[in-house]
Formats: structure tokens, C-alpha cells, sequence
């Protein structure tokens, strides 16, 4: 069992003004693995406050500055690949082959900024108009449970990456995931304020991210509900709102596709991360007069996919 009693706001771990405990479970046993303390309204201000005070110094370091401390960042979640994998597999039930490139996938994420920012120009020529891209403030990034630590490394990469300072309200149901990458981007040993990050319910703290006059810009990624919620009241002061709200995203096999290739690269599609992915090609799109040999494919290929215990290496799509 494990006990999160910790956020991580203005460069230190503090504990949550927050009493609420939530308890995490293991989706494939269904077994209680641990409990976090969350984290409430007055916590959201004080990262909020944090933040901005951060900015000012922070918006005007060089690109240089930004990128030594993505790289280091990128070493630091790197080095905790293997702890943030076993993480992923008890807490989320990814199965081990998936969990390994999540574990991945959050370390590179941010090698990826720094390569970017490397030859990124913000002054452009644009006709007579000289355009000169300016940080624009503190950013509110709302996180989803399917691939925590991806979604904290990478929203977060680009944040910085402009010059941006910012609060993080990860998932709940990920608290174990959150706790390990903390302590690694912790260890980077960036300015204190520059990025804060507060495990709470979407209904407070993410709601004071969306309402605040201090932040300048939300990044969800959830549900339509939520994301409609947050567009309405970022209306309110005017913020730039960026929702990646999932879909119903469809595979086409044309008609000249060669289906012993197609068939199976479309039901990975849809299988991919055990069906928890927002970009997972949930249907299919095909010619009629060859549905019924795409059938018989899907029918084939299906019976390959191995659900079941998400620490058997075997194993393709867990709980």
C-alpha cells in the first residue's frame, strides 16, 4: 500500500489543504493498492500564485536556459523508466510491452521539445509585419488516467518550451504515476514556481485552473462534458483553451489495400493501450464488396489478441 500525503508546489513538497483521501486500485485485480491525500481549492491558488510570481524571471530566459533544463528533465525522467514502468502496469494495468514505451514515451517527450526549441525562430517576417511570439503565461494543464505520466511530461515540455510557467492537475486515479514523476522533474532542479503540480478532483482544482484570471491558457484532455464546462467558463477571461476531447475515430480500407496488411494495422488501431486511447480507431470504414473478406480477416486476426494478466508478456490488451 502506498500513501500520497505530498503535492509539489513553488519548488517544495508540501501537504494538500485538502483532507479528502482517494483510494487507487489495481484494475486488474480489483485490489486496494493505495490512498492519496487531494489536493483543494486554496492548494490550486497557491500554485496558481507560485506560478506567476515564476513567470516573470522565467518568460525571459533565453532558449538556451530552456533547453539545458528539458535535457535535464529528459535525463531525470529517464533514469526512473523502470520504477515509473512497474508504476504503470499496478496502477494502470497496462500490459508490460505497452507499459515499457509509456515509461519511454515520458522521457523522450521532452528530448523531443529540446530538439524543437533547438531551431525554433519567434520572430517571423510576415508580409511588412515583423511577428515576434511571446510567452503567454501561466498555463493550466488537466491531465487524463490513460497515459499519466506521458500527458504531465509532454504538455508540460511545451509549456516550457515557450517560456511558459505552470500548475499541472494530473488524475487522481494516477497518483502513484504522478508521485514518481514529481520526484524525478523535482531532481531536474528548475527555478521554484516554474512548474507546480496538484493532484486533485477535476471539480475543484480543475475548476479554479478554468476560472482564474491568473491563468492565460487551459490544455484538457477528458471528456466532452468536461471539456464544454472548461470552454465556458475560460470564456470569462478571455483564455486560450486547447480541448483534446477524444472521438470516434475511423480506419478506411480502400478498395485497392492490401487487407493482410490493413486488417491488422486497423485492429491495432482500435486495441492499442487496451482501447483506452483517444486517438484509437474505434470503427472501420470499408468497400462493401469486399466486406465480407474483411470480415473473415478481423474474424482471424481477432482471435490473435490476448486479453488477461497484464504482467504476462504475452498479453496485448489488459483491463
Amino acid at each position: 500500500m502506498q500513501y500520497i500525503n505530498r503535492i509539489y508546489i513553488n519548488g517544495a513538497f508540501v501537504t494538500p489543504h485538502g483532507e479528502e483521501r482517494f483510494n487507487l486500485f489495481n484494475p486488474a485485480t480489483g485490489q486496494s493498492i493505495g490512498q492519496v491525500r487531494l489536493a483543494n481549492e486554496q492548494d490550486a491558488l497557491d500554485a496558481i500564485a507560485a506560478a506567476k510570481r515564476a513567470f516573470t524571471e522565467f518568460s525571459h530566459s533565453s532558449k538556451d536556459v530552456r533547453i539545458d533544463y528539458l535535457k535535464r528533465m529528459h535525463a531525470a525522467v529517464e533514469a526512473i523508466e523502470e520504477e515509473l514502468t512497474d508504476a504503470i502496469i499496478e496502477e494502470y494495468g497496462a500490459p508490460v510491452s505497452r507499459a515499457r514505451w509509456m515509461a519511454k514515451h515520458a522521457a523522450s517527450v521532452l528530448q523531443d521539445a529540446a530538439s524543437v526549441l533547438e531551431n525554433y525562430n519567434f520572430s517571423r517576417r510576415i508580409g511588412i509585419a515583423e511577428v515576434v511570439m511571446q510567452p503567454l503565461g501561466v498555463a493550466g494543464l488537466i491531465t487524463p488516467w490513460n497515459s499519466n505520466a506521458g500527458f504531465i511530461c509532454g504538455k508540460l515540455a511545451a509549456a516550457l518550451a515557450a517560456g511558459c510557467t505552470a500548475v499541472i492537475k494530473p488524475s487522481e486515479m494516477s497518483a502513484i504515476q504522478t508521485s514518481i514523476v514529481t520526484r524525478a522533474l523535482h531532481e531536474a532542479g528548475l527555478p521554484a514556481g516554474v512548474f507546480n503540480i496538484v493532484t486533485g478532483r477535476g471539480e475543484t482544482v480543475g475548476a479554479v485552473l478554468s476560472a482564474h484570471p491568473d491563468i492565460a491558457k487551459v490544455s484538457f484532455t477528458g471528456s466532452t462534458a468536461v471539456g464544454k464546462t472548461i470552454l465556458r467558463t475560460g470564456a470569462e477571461t478571455l483564455k486560450r483553451v486547447t480541448l483534446e476531447l477524444g472521438g470516434k475515430s475511423p480506419v478506411l480500407i480502400l478498395d485497392d489495400a492490401d487487407l493482410k496488411t490493413a486488417v491488422p494495422l486497423a485492429l491495432q488501431a482500435g486495441f492499442m493501450n487496451s482501447g483506452q486511447a483517444c486517438i484509437a480507431g474505434t470503427r472501420i470504414l470499408v468497400p462493401q464488396s469486399r466486406l465480407a473478406e474483411i470480415e473473415a480477416l478481423m474474424v482471424e486476426e481477432v482471435t490473435k489478441v490476448q486479453a488477461g494478466n497484464p504482467r504476462d508478456p504475452a498479453t496485448t490488451v489488459g483491463p
